[in-house]
């Protein structure tokens, strides 16, 4: 693990992004920290948005620390979920975490729609970089034909009416595009579950758990 102790920004950019990549690497998986040294996408932020970019490499550094320190994979989603509610300080029903089968894909998203949490299925199904992930807008990384985003976003909105509960989510399985990455990949997903993560009682964010494969 490389150090980070008295680095520029974009020094610990560079630093949090390969030791995460060395951490998944182990567990059988190659993905990029980043495009090119000069790390455009990550010089266009505000200095607060570059530290609250670090932290978030941090804490999903440190979470995939806790797993392996425990002996556990970082290929049981479950375990790997677990383990990023409890560094956060978040809290799930257990009903929700009973759902999450071994070839399941979840994520959580602040209500901003800052994706915070993915196991390790979304990198076998994605091209982009972590300074992508990190440091582009959703909008700008992935498009769905317009019935398949209208659909998301009734989704979304019927979670929304009642954030404190679980949806089941009625969706079909449709296709997700990668608009601006190396491989250009396409993306079978069908989601399942929506569900409230909440820190003393509130809801904080969203919890999603769904199936993915390349199209």
């Amino acid at each position: 693990m490389k150090s980070s102790s008295g680095l520029s920004l974009t020094q610990r950019f560079k630093v949090h992004s390969e030791n995460i990549c060395a951490l998944i690497l182990d567990a059988g998986l190659v993905i990029r920290p980043y495009s090119n040294p000069s790390l455009s996408f990550f010089a266009l932020l505000s200095e607060t948005e570059k530290i609250e970019v670090i932290r978030d490499l941090q804490i999903y550094y440190q979470i995939c620390l806790d797993v392996k320190m425990e002996g556990g994979s970082l290929r049981d989603p479950k375990h790997f979920t677990e383990k990023a509610l409890l560094r956060q300080g978040l809290n799930a029903d257990p009903f929700i975490l009973e759902q999450i089968k071994s070839d399941n894909l979840v994520e959580a998203y602040t209500f901003s729609g800052t994706q915070i949490f993915r196991t390790l299925l979304f990198f076998e199904v994605c091209s982009y970089t972590l300074e992508d992930l990190y440091c582009r807008k959703w909008y700008h990384l992935y498009e769905r034909a317009p019935e398949d985003q209208k659909n998301i976003e009734d989704t979304i909105g019927l979670f929304m009416s009642n954030p404190d509960k679980a949806l089941e989510v009625p969706n079909k399985e449709h296709v997700i595009h990668e608009r601006d990455s190396l491989e250009r990949l396409s993306i079978r997903n069908k989601m399942y579950w929506m569900a409230p993560l909440k820190k003393e009682g509130k809801t904080e964010a969203i919890l999603t758990i769904a199936k993915a494969s390349l199209a």
